[in-house]
């Protein structure tokens, strides 16, 4: 038997993050991951890497805005590469009927604090110069931009062994160890291990577990599609996303061209193992859509096709708190396509809620909101064809 204070259950990006800053104020931490850190299929491997503060729901504001000041120091932090560049970020507009929506949209997250803006006409083409013409506006935040994943989701696990935090990799939890109305630990290989608080930070494999032990979480597993071409020379510096468009599109500071946007890729589960597998269909549909808001793509030929496993929540934003009904489970999970930019953020969020402060930044994520979601939706949720998640702002 090995007791932590807290044992997290994955070792992605969110649950690294998390071990990072519980670790740093003196928590003795365990992290207890099947692979390792960014690792195929997870969606810390998988991720477009969107550092992306605009188009988010209310409830993520105060985590992004937190998360938008420390992306631009958080390599000198955690003493490693991420690859962050700050590119900003274009989400157009075509049609003029679409506009005043995306005008109102913008004028509330000015509201809130989001650094964003409208811009128009020659400014539209100075921001992305290779756009489509037929872009007549767009909402753009310049502090936004994008890092690379694998290496972010390293740098906080390497920063939390420092200060302390004890990683099993290779190591995958068959269950909870439940007494009584309470969580009291994990069961990994033939060990049972206790901890004041289990974190469930397992993205797509968190349902299974949590199933386990009677917990019926409103999660549905979903494998969103990339595609990366071959080097062209430096174009476009924000990441481009377009109202009506299943797109977000970026060159990465060596010329590829990154896209995704949600596109469908099949889930395959063989003997409790998952993985994904790419539908030629959504490689079809997808180049279409970037060559048409990047003409300049058209050039370029696909040089890899992925997809991840990313774990999608039934109101579209993660499950951040205590487990209902249940002392000593903590959930982070449910992040839906757009858990990367804010995981600095979660991370010292959850920590400080997990060391016994009020964080008021969670309230709206908790999952004791699921309560009120009806059952016969839930089901009819989890139940859908396995396909893209919505279209709209992902990566």
């Amino acid at each position: 038997m090995t007791n932590f204070d807290v044992a997290i259950i994955g070792g992605g990006v969110t649950g690294s993050s998390i071990a990072y800053h519980l670790a740093r104020q003196g928590a003795r931490v365990g992290v207890f991951e099947q692979a390792e850190p960014a690792a195929e299929p997870s969606a810390s491997w998988a991720s477009a890497g969107g550092v992306r503060s605009q188009g988010r729901d209310p409830r993520e504001w105060s985590l992004t805005l937190e998360a938008t000041r420390r992306w631009p120091t958080l390599e000198d932090e955690l003493d490693a590469d991420v690859g962050f560049a700050r590119g900003g970020h274009l989400h157009i507009v075509e049609d003029p009927a679409d506009l005043p929506a995306l005008t109102a949209r913008v004028a509330r997250e000015q509201a809130a604090g989001i650094q964003i803006r409208m811009i128009d006409g020659p400014e539209l083409l100075d921001v992305a110069p290779p756009i489509t013409p037929t872009a007549i506006a767009g909402a753009y935040t310049v502090g936004d931009g994008q890092a690379n994943p694998p290496k972010t989701t390293r740098a906080f696990a390497a920063a939390a062994q420092r200060h302390g935090a004890r990683y099993r990799t290779g190591t995958a939890a068959r269950g909870l160890a439940v007494a009584g109305d309470r969580v009291i630990g994990l069961m990994a290989g033939d060990e049972t291990i206790t901890a004041e608080w289990v974190v469930l930070a397992t993205g797509a494999w968190s349902e299974r577990l949590a199933l386990g032990i009677g917990l019926d979480l409103p999660l549905r597993t979903r494998a969103p599609q990339m595609l990366l071409t071959d080097a062209a020379p430096s174009m476009l510096q924000p990441t481009v996303t377009g109202v009506g468009r299943q797109l977000s599109l970026k060159q990465l500071p060596t010329g590829e061209f990154l896209i995704g946007g949600g596109w469908p890729s099949d889930v395959l589960v063989d003997e409790g193992a998952m993985t994904g597998r790419v539908r030629e269909e959504s490689v079809a549909g997808s180049w279409v859509v970037a060559s048409a808001v990047v003409p300049a793509v058209r050039k370029q030929r696909i040089a890899q096709r992925w997809c991840g496993l990313e774990a999608q929540c039934f109101d579209g934003v993660p499950l951040l708190g205590r487990a209902p009904g249940l002392d000593g489970l903590y959930l982070a999970a449910g992040f839906s396509g757009h858990g990367f930019q804010i995981s600095p953020a979660v991370g010292r969020a959850v920590a400080d809620a997990l060391m016994g402060h009020s964080v008021e930044a969670l309230e709206g994520l908790s999952p004791a909101r699921t309560l009120s979601f009806a059952p016969t939706a839930i089901a009819e949720f989890k139940s859908e064809p396995t396909g893209a998640m919505a279209a709209g702002l992902l990566g």
